[in-house]
């Protein structure tokens, strides 16, 4: 028979031996419940949808933007807000060369870029920031232009 055990003395949040293991996983992690939080964030995680010129939160980390004819020009996310985390800028526009921009408000693409320019469909930019939000390009989808503003 399996052992069980109650989380903080309450006999109604029991858990088995596996559940027990892989808190104790977590726990020898480095990782702190903010960050694991900040990680999990729904807000954050879920895409914004860009169609116009416009700031969005310095944590967003999924930007799609569409519009065929006009540029988006985004400002707002920030590679320190995002530290440690990844972002995905991702042009969703079915046609067009518009040369939609995001700029973050602190931090960098690549260590010396702030700014992305996406100009055709389907150009990606799947950066990870480090804790001073210095950006290291994971995937460079298309070919996403970089400079600094």
């Amino acid at each position: 028979m399996a052992n069980k055990y109650w989380v903080a003395g309450n006999p109604n949040s029991e858990i088995t031996d596996a559940k027990a293991q892989q808190l104790a996983a977590v726990s020898a992690t480095a990782s702190t419940a903010a960050e694991i939080d900040k990680a999990a964030d729904a807000s954050v995680i879920a895409p914004v949808a860009i169609t116009v010129t416009g700031a969005i939160a310095s944590t967003v980390r999924c930007i799609k933007i569409a519009h065929n004819s006009t540029p988006a020009l985004v400002t707002g996310p920030s590679g320190v807000a995002l530290a440690g985390q990844t972002m995905f800028i991702t042009n969703v526009s079915a046609s067009g060369t518009a040369a939609h921009a995001v700029t973050l408000s602190a931090g960098t693409f690549d260590g010396t870029n702030n700014k992305a320019i996406l100009n055709a469909p389907a150009e990606t930019l799947h950066v990870w920031f480090d804790s001073a939000g210095a950006g290291v390009i994971i995937a460079n989808v298309g070919s996403v232009a970089l400079s600094a503003v």
